[in-house]
Order: structure tokens, then sequence, then C-alpha cells
């Protein structure tokens, strides 16, 4: 045990330089810079006790978007206890990227350690996963977290389904579902290929990962089943075209560092190498195993094979050939960016050399561990430092991304957020996306009516309105499925103004107005589902514990009698 934790320390200060920038207080350029503005939204929306978060009150002129809703949630999650306590968005944000990378590389480790049995060569899986090149594109170029938090999660899962494998247990069909619920709410992209994917590795068991899969869907229903079946209640958000996104196999054997955007078609683009070590990794699998096979040992373990096939795999449907299968496959589309799935080979590349390890015979499988070590992190250590190191603070990402949040003197609406598109955010099916902030978030359209807010509570809005004749009344927020508007208690019929916001009519005399943002009976049914899964679940974990703690105090108890 010494030997293990001694070699899991040294694993995690081998890998430090990868992260230890984000320990610091300065802040990076990097590509996805609207996550901070992400953060304070989903924070914003936790904090007034909408849970799941599912409506950003602030975007698009605070007419507001169902982003939340459709976008990933487990990094906001753990990023909200960082909130509770104070920190600032963008401490928070570098403290997940750091969070990944360590989750990400004790899972390796632990993995190792199954694989091999082999303290020193887990180590060496650690850090050959934690310093593959495309870790240094998602922390320090893209900064990602979605998607930084898949890849943390990958070692565990496929530990959890090697586990699962040897012996069906329902404490493993539990645990494996549940990482893969945790999957799901990471990164879209990433559990739509990974599903499958951990699916074809669990071959020939897999009915087994199919009863962890139900339980992972289940729990994660409330994010997922309004992801897919209100997905036609919002306007496209002008998604890349995945056929411009290819890179070349010279591309993914070698390209140079940058800190660009991604065009594989252009010499200004990002690196797409899989990475040399990780290469080398891949070229001995492809030699050794097939020898292995043709040796016709019985009762070979057939995941080393499958693993081999499923990189290769990886590997096509990132060339520009496999575009036939990208146009039949709509689904697949979503990943948007095919050159994506170096996350995969980033993952079963570091898998595969724990096999390759096994195959080699000692002193040599030591000696190729070590130099694995040494050339990943001589080969890739310059890759794990920003491109550009900025003293942006909170206030700048705030300002460029949401209109009244940080203002400067004599502004009304951030004059850098007046630049913005906001493409990315999405919109309801009849809105259009206003140029300017209302006046007002409740305004009278037509009568005379008294305007006075009790409460500006962005999911519960409160007024009191009166006037001598009837008034149509507009509140400043995107029409939704979920918004309701009530007055004096009854629920009243809605319509949309010209841009596709929120309208109805007030009578006359003095009246209690309430427009407030709920689950419909989807969502609602999508929470319910996730809650008792979860419920479920937790139960059942609790009650094992204490079954395993009473008959462990039983067997100490009739011990002790005994020895009397």
């Amino acid at each position: 045990m010494k030997t293990k934790l001694l070699a899991l320390i040294i694993a995690l200060l081998l890998i430090l330089p990868t992260f230890i920038f984000f320990l610091g207080d300065k802040m990076f350029t990097f590509h996805d810079e609207t996550q901070i503005a992400n953060l304070h939204q989903y924070f914003k929306s936790l904090d007034f006790g909408q849970f799941p978060p599912r409506w950003a009150p602030d975007m698009h002129f605070e007419y507001g978007s169902p982003f939340l809703s459709f976008n990933y949630q487990l990094p906001y999650y753990l990023g909200y206890l960082g909130h509770l306590v104070g920190l600032p968005l963008t401490a928070i944000f570098k403290l997940l990227l750091v969070l990944s990378v360590v989750i990400g590389a004790v899972g390796m480790f632990s993995l190792g350690l199954t694989l091999s049995g082999s303290a020193f060569f887990a180590l060496a899986a650690a850090v050959l996963y934690a310093y593959t090149p495309y870790q240094a594109i998602d922390h320090f170029v893209r900064g990602t977290l979605g998607e930084v938090f898949a890849l943390a999660l990958f070692p565990w899962i496929f530990l959890s389904a090697h586990l699962l494998k040897k012996k069906e247990t329902v404490i493993r069909i539990v645990v494996l579902g549940l990482l893969l619920a945790l999957l799901i709410i990471s990164h879209q992209p990433a559990a739509l290929l990974a599903l499958p994917l951990f699916a074809f590795l669990s071959l020939p068991k897999i009915k087994t990962f199919i009863k962890s899969l139900a339980l992972g869907l289940t729990v994660s229903a409330y994010y997922w089943v309004p992801v897919i079946f209100e997905k036609d209640l919002i306007k496209d958000t002008a998604p890349f075209n995945y056929a411009s996104q290819f890179p070349f196999i010279k591309q993914l054997l070698y390209s140079p560092w940058s800190y660009l955007g991604a065009n594989p078609f252009s010499s200004d683009t990002i690196s797409f190498q899989i990475g040399l070590v990780n290469l080398l990794v891949l070229l001995l699998a492809t030699i050794i195993f097939p020898l292995q096979l043709l040796r016709r040992k019985r009762g070979r373990d057939p995941l080393p094979y499958l693993l081999l096939l499923s990189t290769f795999g990886v590997i096509f449907l990132m060339n520009i050939r496999s575009s036939f299968i990208w146009e039949r496959l709509i689904l697949l589309q979503s990943i948007q960016f095919p050159w994506r799935l170096l996350m995969f080979t980033t993952f079963f590349t570091s898998v595969l050399f724990l096999y390759v390890i096994k195959i080699i015979k000692k002193p040599w499988a030591k000696l190729f561990a070590l130099a694995v070590i040494i050339a990943t992190i001589a080969l890739n250590i310059s890759y794990f430092r920003p491109g550009l190191i900025v003293p942006y603070q909170d206030e700048y990402y705030l300002r460029r991304f949401l209109p009244q949040e940080v203002l400067l003197p004599g502004e009304t609406v951030s004059a850098v957020y007046l630049t913005y598109t906001e493409d990315y955010v999405p919109l309801s099916k009849n809105a259009t996306r206003p140029t300017a902030l209302p006046e007002t978030k409740l305004a009278v359209e037509s009568g005379s009516a008294k305007i006075t807010v009790i409460d500006p509570n962005p999911y519960r809005y409160r007024a009191e309105v009166e006037g001598k004749k009837d008034s149509q009344l507009t509140f400043h927020t995107f029409a939704y499925p979920g918004w309701t508007v009530s007055i004096d208690g009854f629920s009243v019929k809605q319509t949309v103004d010209k841009i596709g916001a929120i309208s109805f009519a007030v009578p006359s005399g003095k009246h209690q107005v309430v427009i407030s943002y709920a689950d419909t009976p989807l969502r609602l049914f999508s929470n319910i589902i996730s809650l008792g899964s979860f419920v479920f679940v937790a139960s059942y974990l609790i009650y094992q514990l204490v079954t395993r703690h009473a008959a462990s105090a039983a067997r100490s108890s009739k011990s002790s009698r005994s020895s009397d």
C-alpha cells in the first residue's frame, strides 16, 4: 500500500507542470471565454433556487435563453461550491481545470494498477495520459470545461466497466451507472460517441454494461430528455460545419503548436497531433497484438484487440474519407468537430500502453515505461503553458458577455456587449434577438396602467398593476414553454410581441401580477425519473454500507468472545 501511495504522489508531482499555472492569480487567453459568463448564469440560477438550472436570465439583452437546459451541467455544479465560499469566477474556472487533470490522472493510475498490477506502470500511464498534447489543447488553448471533465471520467468508467466484466455485482452495476450519468451531464458530444464505444469494449458481456447504462440514463434523465424532446423549441445556434473540420493524416501525426482557431485546411490552426509517444504505443500495439493472437491461446482477453480496433476506428472517423458516415448519421454531426475525437485517441493509447507493457518481457518493460515517462514529459511539457498571460478579472468577461452586470460610468449597457452576437446562445423558436436593452422589464404597450414592482426575481417576477381601463403589458423575456402569467392567482393567456417576448392583457382595476418560470410536464417527469433513480441508488448504497458495517462489527465481537 505504501508503494502504491508513493507512486501516486510521484505521479501527481510529475504532472504538476500540466496545471501549476492554474494555481496562480494570473489569467490567460483561451477560445471559450464565454465559460466565465456561463458560470455566472448557472450560479445565478442556483442562487435563485432554480434546480436544475434551465433558464439564463441575462442573455440576449436580458430577454433570456433556455441555454442552461441544453448546455452541459457537471462542471458548473462543482464550480458552485467555489461560488458559495466567495471565489471569483476566474479562480473557479481555473480550479475546475486543475480538478479535471487530477481526477483523470488518479483515474488512469487506478486503472493502471488494476490492469498491470504495477505501481510503476500505473505511474507511467498516468503521466502519458496527462501529458498527451490534446490535454493541453483542451486546457490551455480551448478552455472547454465539459470536455476536460469527460476526459477526467474516461479512466474511471473504463475501470468500472472492466471490474464489472470480471464479476457482476449490484454495487458495480450501480457505480458504473453513476459514472455514465456523470459523463452524460458533463459533455454531450463526448457521451454521444463514448457510450457506444464503451459498450463495444464491454463485449462479449455487453448485457452487464447495458444494465449500468440504463441506470445512468435514468439518473441523468432530467437533462437529456428535455435536450432531445425540446430541441424543436429553439432555433439552431449556427453550428460549425463538420465537413470543414477534418484534419489531415499528416496533421494527426504531427502539426506545429498554435493557439489559433481550428482550421484544418489552413496552416493557421491549432495542433491536431495525436502525440509522438502515443503513436509509438499504437505502432507497438499494432505489431505485438496480432503476434499474440497468432499463438491462439485459449481464454485470451478480447479487450486489447477491441481497444486497438476502436482506436483505428476513431482515427478513421477523423479523416475526410469517413464523410459518408457523417452524412448518414445525423447524431454524429452534433459532435461538430471530427478532430474532437482526439479525446478518444488520448485515452485509448494510454490504455493500450498498459496492455503493451504486460507483453514486453522484464527488465525491458520497466525500461520502456521509464522511456515513455521521460519522452512524454520532454516532448510535451512545453505545450502546457498559456499562449498569453493577461491581467483579466471577472469584470472583463462579464462586460463582454452580459449586458448590465458590469457598467462603466455613464453606461446603461456594456459597450463591449453591444458588439457581441451571442450566436452560441439558443433563441426561442419565435424569438428575434433584440438590439437594445428594454427600458423596463415589465412595460405597458397600450393603456394607462401604473406598474409597481414588488419583487424583480427573474424566475418569479411580481408586480402590482393598477389602471382605469384595460391594458396590454409586455414582459421583456422571450416566451418559452414553462413561463406562466397569473393575475390575482389565476393563469391568463399569453401572446408574443413582435420579437417574441411575453405579452398579456390586464383588466382595469388593481391587480397582482406574477410572471414565473417552472418546469413543463415533460421536464417535471424527467426530474421525477432522475430523483427517483438517485434516491433508490443512494438508499441501496447506504443499506449496503450499514449492512457491511454491522456484519463486520458482529465478526469482531464474535472474535473477541472467542479469544476470551
